[in-house]
């Protein structure tokens, strides 16, 4: 799938296109896209086929991942993107360390025992935080009517 993150008019416009060429699109508003990023990020590091990205791939769109309803849904995979992306962020703002990352996200994912928490090397982690450091760069380095693409 097709990721497309767009400036255009002061606003982040999301696209997502899947392999059939069907596609999903939101004005993100003015925000910079670092939750989307996250999400790229920790999706494709574990290889999560359930989180935001993988759901939009299996034919839901942006719209509805936005539903509170419909997030009580998803199931734990879903929730383990969401709880990897949040603290990649924190991670990158400098709110926690490479360990606590991974302490905070197994101390978080604990709370749910239907989250199989995965092995999180140090290692990964520090990666993790290059790549999504990386891709906030490139956004912020993009001009008006620019797009960064990315492969999920």
């Amino acid at each position: 799938m097709q990721i497309l993150l767009s400036k255009n008019n002061n606003k982040t416009i999301l696209t997502c296109t899947r392999a059939d060429g069907t596609f999903t699109r939101e004005n993100l508003g003015p925000d910079f896209p670092n939750h989307d990023l996250a999400h790229f990020v920790v999706e494709t590091t574990f290889r999560l086929q359930a989180g935001f990205f993988g759901n939009i791939k299996s034919g839901r769109t942006i719209q509805e991942l936005s539903d509170k309803a419909v997030i009580r849904t998803l199931g734990p995979e879903s929730w383990l993107a969401e709880i990897l992306s949040r603290n990649l962020q924190a991670l990158a703002a400098g709110a926690c360390t490479a360990t606590e990352f991974i302490e905070l996200v197994e101390w978080e994912a604990q709370r749910m025992p239907q989250i199989h928490i995965p092995e999180i090397p140090l290692a990964t982690v520090e990666a993790m935080q290059v790549q999504f450091d990386d891709l906030c760069r490139s956004w912020a380095q993009l001009a008006e009517n620019e797009q960064l693409s990315l492969i999920f």
